[in-house]
């Protein structure tokens, strides 16, 4: 599995030591405000997410990535791309989701991993469910180039808007 590099950040394959990260970060209020019902997990949860995210690398060969910074080797967050499946209703199979969580690393690693979903993968555009009051996820999804194409109402009732960027490459 690939390391993916950036100007400051490693973003390293997910396994099965980064599930710590994903406990701690999962436990925070403020981190979770906008993630699915918008409450923190319990460790129980973390655990079976962690475990989910390593089923999505073995079938598919990509996902999330435990984001690192190259000059001193702190782990910061978490960045993915997931392949949506039938568990999100509300995009298509084929639709790929990066999904950032980070301390100002999130657009520059986004970066990362549309480029990745683009050149490796050939996906035909990638999506981001960003709920409409998470001004600071809307912003990195128009820095990279995303633009809001609907509403819908996600897996817990909460509001979700679908932003979209088409690969240039299949145009």
């Amino acid at each position: 599995m690939n390391v993916l590099t950036t100007q400051r950040l490693r973003l390293e394959p997910w396994a099965p030591g980064h599930a710590g990260l994903l406990a701690r970060l999962a436990a925070r209020r403020d981190v979770m405000r906008y993630v699915g019902a918008g409450v923190p997990w319990t460790a129980a949860e973390s655990e079976q997410c962690s475990a989910r995210a390593l089923v999505h690398w073995r079938t598919q060969g990509f996902g999330w990535r435990t984001a690192v910074e190259r000059a001193g080797g702190r782990a910061v967050g978490l960045i993915a791309l997931n392949l949506a499946g039938p568990e999100v209703p509300e995009l298509a199979d084929d639709d790929y989701e990066p999904e950032s969580w980070g301390r100002g690393y999130a657009t520059e690693g986004g970066r990362a991993i549309v480029d990745e979903a683009f050149t490796r993968l050939g996906a035909p555009s990638v999506v981001a469910r960003i709920q409409p009051l998470n001004v600071a996820s809307t912003r990195v999804a128009a820095a990279l180039g995303l633009t809001p194409e609907r509403d819908v109402v996600g897996r817990h009732g909460e509001p979700v808007r679908i932003h979209r960027l088409a690969n240039p490459n299949l145009e």
